[in-house]
């Protein structure tokens, strides 16, 4: 497997999962931003959308805590934007997520949002040209 970090902000981090078997994205590490530390908190994240494709015969599986949420034909490529349909898909929204791929080559990409367990070190708005983003609460 491959796991990919294609982009990684303070409220949104976009993942790429390839080759064939499991992978696991833990909040607490891999999508932590480098202008961002753990606040003590739960660490929750929704899936704002994803996006996949594949060769015949694949099947990508999306868990958290080994309940499934998303099981994908890679075939059938096409992507959903649960923000555009009024939701975000919140299962299990505080474990890490699981992406598996069987039985062909597939990719997905993962649209995750940050809702709370993470703090920003850049504070501006707070403390103007005094903040020092090397820290929380400057």
């Amino acid at each position: 497997m491959a796991k990919t970090i294609l982009k990684n902000t303070n409220q949104e981090t976009i993942i790429k999962i390839s080759e064939i078997g499991a992978e696991t994205i833990d909040l607490s590490a891999d999508i932590v931003a480098a202008t961002q530390e753990l606040d003590g908190a739960t660490q929750t994240v929704n899936i704002a959308g994803v996006r996949w494709t594949g060769a015949v015969g694949c099947t990508i599986t999306i868990s958290r805590n080994s309940v499934p949420v998303l099981t994908l034909a890679g075939e059938s490529a096409t992507g959903f934007d649960f923000n555009s349909c009024g939701f975000v898909d919140s299962v299990e929204n505080t474990s890490d997520i699981t992406a598996t791929i069987a039985g062909a080559e597939g990719q997905v990409y993962l649209i995750l949002r940050k809702v709370s367990g993470y703090a920003t070190k850049v504070e501006n708005a707070t403390f103007g040209s005094y903040d020092d983003p090397t820290q929380v609460g400057a």
